[in-house]
């Protein structure tokens, strides 16, 4: 019988390797199943007791990059969001671009709207139905969770300008979120996209369905090159 292996999570939790989320995770990015169990096989003999997922998954984009380059940036996607920081402000840039791309209309990032108390910077203001009041939750550390008082301050302003034509408060973030997260969200009727949330509407499925991919996810450029594009402001690999 194989010995179990543990891996340490980003978090910190531990929980057992699974080749079976390795290659469902293969296959969501594109990759054939063939593809994606013989690369399981070659990462197999490098496991050992508590190996940090970050060594699996650079194990694993390293073999994906040499079968199938194209499937290696959707699978680099959550690692490509995060390496947009450190500020929030080339991924608010990125998730309006989406949004337009997805039908979203009159989208404008970094709005000063005029509150009943005070003045608030709006991340994003989008329309499709609804006029959307869009808070957008940046994390650039792995292991995160946007919390509840995200949401709290989300759903607060919103209160303080919705007078100014806003039917709904949206929090899309680059992270998983915490269960209060969703049931106070659920409870008030503010929109949360977050990772994988909802299901099948999550921020990456978003991405996916636009075609609109970070320049930090090409598996082209040197991680300098990276950072040197982010900083000109240039967010996308089509605009390379």
């Amino acid at each position: 019988m194989a010995k179990l292996v543990n891996v340490i999570k980003a978090t910190g939790e531990i929980e057992p390797f699974s080749e079976e989320k390795v290659i469902s995770s293969l296959v969501k990015a594109g990759a054939s199943l063939e593809v994606a169990r013989e690369i399981v096989a070659k990462v197999k003999p490098h496991l050992y007791q508590n190996i940090p997922t970050f060594e699996i998954y650079s194990t694993v984009m390293g073999l994906l990059k040499r079968r199938q380059r194209g499937v290696a940036e959707k699978y680099n996607l959550k690692k490509a969001i995060m390496d947009l920081g450190p500020t929030g402000f080339p991924f608010e840039k990125f998730v309006a671009e989406v949004l337009k791309r997805l039908g979203h209309r009159e989208v404008a990032t970094n709005q000063i709207i005029q509150g009943k108390c005070v003045a608030h910077e709006v991340d994003i203001v989008a329309k499709n139905k609804e006029r959307y009041m869009i808070e957008c939750k940046f994390h650039a550390i792995p292991g995160g969770r946007t919390d509840i008082k995200v949401a709290l301050y989300t759903y607060a302003r919103f209160l303080d300008i919705k007078h100014q034509g806003f039917d709904m408060p949206w929090l899309i973030t680059n992270t998983k979120v915490t269960s209060e997260v969703k049931a106070y969200a659920l409870c008030v009727g503010m929109r949360v996209t977050a990772w994988d949330y909802p299901e099948g509407e999550g921020l990456n499925e978003m991405i996916d369905k636009s075609g609109l991919y970070p320049v930090t996810a090409s598996t082209r450029l040197s991680e300098k090159e990276k950072k040197q594009l982010v900083e000109k402001g240039i967010v996308f690999i089509k605009d390379i």
